[in-house]
């Protein structure tokens, strides 16, 4: 019984105290760069800006059947990006159309490796099984297939496809993330080729002071505000690395280019 009691009281007491706490993780700001800006360094080659922007699907089916004949209305199509035989992201469905615009799709920088294998595929959406309309073998497009930031395809099976196909779009701030840990604060991740990996900051540098201020002592909407409002000469920065040495920095803001699966839509 006494055993028994003990082990109780051992749980109990992992259960108050051995639960690590959760910190969140914040961001900087980023925002869209300005018109006027210079953009150094350049967008990296392996991003590329991308959206579906249209597409213009046969009149018929592959067996020469109108849509409306084997339906009962026009298909629902959908087009999807494959990249070395892998999904790199898709469209939503549209609807009894013939020429779908998806103003919804995804858009943003996604990478595309050198040398990589593209396939573009239009599709008809069935709760059934979904049926192909036509597919598009391609290797990365030439500046001469690219016009107005635009790559025009013909389909194989039928139907053609549009896409954006643009260098990466920037965006504009520090680029790095952190996490309130009590009264300190710690770089926990950033965007590559961000400011702030370029000025030096590593992943698990601890900060100290931000231009002058000790972040000991700072309230959490403090930190969040010192953080975000950079001035043109940038933010010094006293960060302590994980081997207890101690470093200052400049960071200042500049071109970002976030991938989608970091930032999600960038227009």
């Amino acid at each position: 019984m006494r055993k028994t009691l003990a082990a109780l009281i051992a749980l109990a007491a992992v259960v108050v105290t051995g639960c690590p706490a959760v910190f969140p993780e914040l961001g900087t700001r980023l925002r869209v760069a300005p018109k006027d800006a210079i953009l150094e360094p350049p967008p990296p080659e392996n991003l590329v800006w991308l959206r579906f922007v249209s597409a213009s699907v046969p009149e018929k089916t592959r067996d020469g059947r109108k849509w409306d004949q084997v339906l009962g209305s026009l298909p629902d199509p959908y087009a999807r990006l494959m990249v070395n035989d892998a999904e790199l992201f898709r469209t939503t469905v549209q609807s009894d159309t013939l020429s779908p615009t998806w103003p919804d799709a995804p858009r943003g920088n996604f990478e595309i490796p050198p040398g990589a294998k593209l396939r573009v595929e239009l599709w008809d959406s069935s709760p059934i099984n979904d049926a192909p309309i036509g597919i598009k073998e391609l290797g990365r497009p030439t500046p001469d297939q690219v016009i107005d930031g635009l790559y025009r395809m013909e389909l194989k099976g039928g139907g053609e496809v549009t896409m954006a196909f643009q260098p990466a779009h920037p965006m504009w701030g520090l680029g790095f993330w952190f996490e309130l840990r009590n009264d300190a604060a710690f770089i926990t991740r950033f965007v590559a080729g961000s400011p702030t990996e370029r000025a030096g900051i590593q992943q698990g540098d601890q900060i100290l002071v931000v231009n002058g201020k000790k972040v000991a002592g700072m309230s959490i909407d403090e930190v969040r505000s010192v953080l975000n409002s950079v001035p043109v000469g940038g933010l010094d920065m006293e960060v302590r690395r994980s081997d207890g040495t101690t470093v200052t920095l400049n960071i200042k803001e500049g071109p970002i280019y976030p991938t989608f699966q970091e930032f999600g839509q960038i227009e």
